[in-house]
């Protein structure tokens, strides 16, 4: 059988602001047209469906129009929550979509309870063994399923990773076994589009729990695309989409796997083209300005080097470059040649010229000036009359 193994949509997701969601649907496009180009069978999809446990109706629609496809193309799909993902409302499209092979786990189940789904393709079998995020709440009920009593109450690394384990007592040497995953593993690497507190160390599940016997490990929840040191081949398909100006350097990815019974899988990656690249650029107003040609549709994090703060700088940069997303004035620090002595001898406007000009890394506007003069002038006519 041959599978494609993709995670990480967060269909839905913005970027700062702007809707991404015709971005999303290209590259979902991408991808149905990789899989029947590729002759796949299953398609994997390891959590992190939508960004956000609410989604709105459009990403909704693109996501289910996704699965309606592979449908029309005879192409079946297993797919596990994530942390992001509604549990619900994923389990509510599950009586729906399962008669279609479109195999949605929204929560950890037991083997017998759906925990463990046996395909059948061209007189092959698989078993794929779905473990959706296990939520905080869960836990225990998690473990109660499938570990020893003494296990119960673990740790959540070590209670996840044993249900990985467990798994592989399920695996059949007449068939392809591969687990499905949605977690955190121990030493793989993070970017800063995901949350922070569910890639900490205490969800940080050790490798060296994956059963030996998979024929491939499919993983979902971080974002770049990588492969683990395991017992198995292991790999995180990574975003579809780079989400955050930490992801800007990654090229995005689907995997394909052929797999057969008593054999070990053949895996290959194929790169994503679809939706806009984010990228940092740098310089001075007049520097980026000549650049600007060369971002092309690109998202962009503008960081503007200039020795004076001038009002409308970042309105000045969205004339020529209106895809910058966000927009940082990083001002240089400019040394004042005004002596000390010469402070001293300054009257209170020309002192006050002067702190303006070290503070602000430009002159203070005329208009300023005379405002400081006049309120000046008034305190001491006040002061004046006070005392009189």
């Amino acid at each position: 059988m041959r599978f494609l193994h993709t995670a990480d949509w967060h269909v839905g997701k913005q970027l700062r602001g702007r809707s991404r969601i015709g971005e999303q649907r290209d590259v979902l496009n991408e991808i149905l047209d990789i899989a029947v180009q590729q002759r796949i069978d299953f398609v994997l999809v390891t959590g992190d469906l939508f960004d956000s446990p609410a989604p709105p109706a459009d990403a909704e629609q693109a996501v289910f129009g996704f699965f309606a496809s592979l449908v029309e193309k005879q192409i079946g799909a297993v797919v596990v929550g994530g942390n992001h993902d509604h549990p619900k409302r994923l389990e509510a499209l599950r009586s729906l979509l399962d008669p279609l092979r479109i195999y949605i786990r929204h929560e950890p189940a037991a083997p017998d309870d759906g925990g463990v789904i046996e395909l059948q393709h061209n007189g092959e079998k698989a078993v794929i063994a779905a473990l959706p995020w296990i939520p905080d709440r869960l836990l225990i009920d998690t473990a109660k399923m499938m570990l020893p009593e003494d296990k119960w109450y673990g740790e959540y690394a070590e209670v996840a990773g044993g249900f990985c384990n467990a798994f592989g007592g399920h695996f059949k040497p007449d068939a392809i076994n591969i687990l499905a995953a949605h977690l955190f593993v121990q030493g793989a690497d993070t970017t800063a589009s995901e949350r922070a507190i569910h890639t900490s160390a205490p969800f940080a599940v050790s490798a060296a729990f994956f059963p030996a016997s998979a024929h491939y490990i499919a993983l979902g929840h971080l974002h770049r695309p990588q492969r683990i040191a395991a017992p198995s081949p292991t790999h995180y398909a990574g975003s579809t989409l780079q989400l955050d100006f930490g992801e800007a350097s990654q090229v995005k990815r689907v995997v394909i796997i052929d797999a057969h019974p008593g054999k070990p899988a053949y895996v290959e990656s194929v790169p994503l083209t679809k939706g806009r690249c984010l990228q940092d650029a740098r310089g001075t107003v007049e520097s980026l300005k000549a650049r600007a040609a060369e971002f092309g549709h690109d998202y962009l994090r503008v960081t503007v080097e200039t020795t004076t703060l001038e009002a409308g700088i970042s309105a000045q940069v969205r004339e020529f470059l209106p895809n910058a997303i966000d927009i940082r004035v990083e001002a240089r620090e400019v040394a004042t040649e005004t002596p000390l002595a010469s402070l001293e001898t300054m009257g209170p406007a020309d002192l006050f010229a002067e702190y303006f000009k070290t503070s602000q890394k430009s002159e203070p506007p005329e208009e300023m000036i005379a405002l400081f003069r006049e309120l000046h002038e008034g305190i001491r006519n006040e002061t004046r009359a006070t005392r009189t």
